[in-house]
Parts: structure tokens; sequence; C-alpha cells
């Protein structure tokens, strides 16, 4: 696990400004997260070096608006704090556990954090990631790619028993 530096405030402030200035455009918060998922930003995001990134927040969003096009589809709007939550937890969890943001968006969906922002939001962003884990079943450990892989081929070496039997 990585430690929580400055460098991960930085990232985790600015992805956290992204997502709440995400609620001014036309389109639905679910398609905007979409879309961050699946962006060019996201992998700079991801590098983990918060002097590739513009200040200024707009710039992002024009990023992926660049990227993808201009949408007005759907309607619905996570509010401006659950936005600005899951944009910083998103990056806490990423950055802190070495893994992407798309596998950790996959693990914890946004629906669920929106879900959960007021019950969440008020706590420290570790006991977040541990109640999360807990909801799913899942320890620390899945984090861990080494452990995700021995987990899929012991599955896969039972299924093989079970099925030539």
């Amino acid at each position: 696990m990585r430690e929580f530096d400055h460098n991960g405030l930085l990232l985790a402030e600015y992805q956290a400004k992204l997502f709440e200035k995400s609620y001014e455009l036309p389109c639905s918060s679910a398609v905007f997260l979409r879309r961050f998922q699946h962006s060019n930003l996201l992998k700079r995001l991801d590098e983990n070096n918060a002097a590739l990134l513009s200040p200024n927040v707009m710039d992002g969003i024009d990023d992926i608006t660049e990227q993808f096009g201009p949408t007005e589809y759907g309607k619905v709007r996570f509010s401006k704090d659950a936005l600005f939550w899951m944009g910083y937890m998103y990056r806490y969890i990423a950055y802190t556990r070495d893994n992407s943001t798309p596998f950790i968006m996959r693990l914890f969906p946004y629906k669920q954090l929106n879900d959960l922002f007021y019950t969440y939001h008020t706590q420290d962003p570790e006991w977040c990631v541990r109640s999360l884990l807990e909801l799913h079943g899942l320890t620390e450990d899945y984090f861990d790619c080494n452990y995700r892989l021995k987990q899929a081929m012991s599955k896969r070496g039972t299924d093989k028993l079970v099925c030539t039997s």
C-alpha cells in the first residue's frame, strides 16, 4: 500500500473537483462517469503525477468532451457533494492501492458510491475502503493482482476437476 502523500492529495482534489464540475454538463452523471472511465485524461491521472495535469479542471472537462463529443443524453445528476466525494474516493483508492481507476470503478460502481454517500462521506477514507470491501465480501488482499490471479487459477483448476469427473 502506498502512503497518501502530497502528490496523492493533489490528484484526489483535482479528480474530486473534476467530478463536481461535471454537474454543470448537460448530460447525466452516469454518462459523464462512463466517459471519464474510458478517457485519455484518466490514463494521465493513473500515471499518478500531478505535474501532468492542468490546474484548471475545465481543461479536463474539455479534454473529455473533445475526445467523446458533446452530449445532452440523460438528465439524472448526482449531487455536487456526492460527485466530489466519489471523485476523491476513487483517486484515493487507486493511488493508495496502486491500482487503475477503471478497476476500482468496476469493483465499487458509481451508483453504489452515490447510494452510500450520506453514510460514508464524513468518515475517514480508510474506514470507507474497509467498509466497501466488507460489503463485497472481500479483503485488502483483493487489491493485489497476484492474489486475484491465484484465485482465478485455483477456481479454474477446481472447475476443471468438476468438469472431468
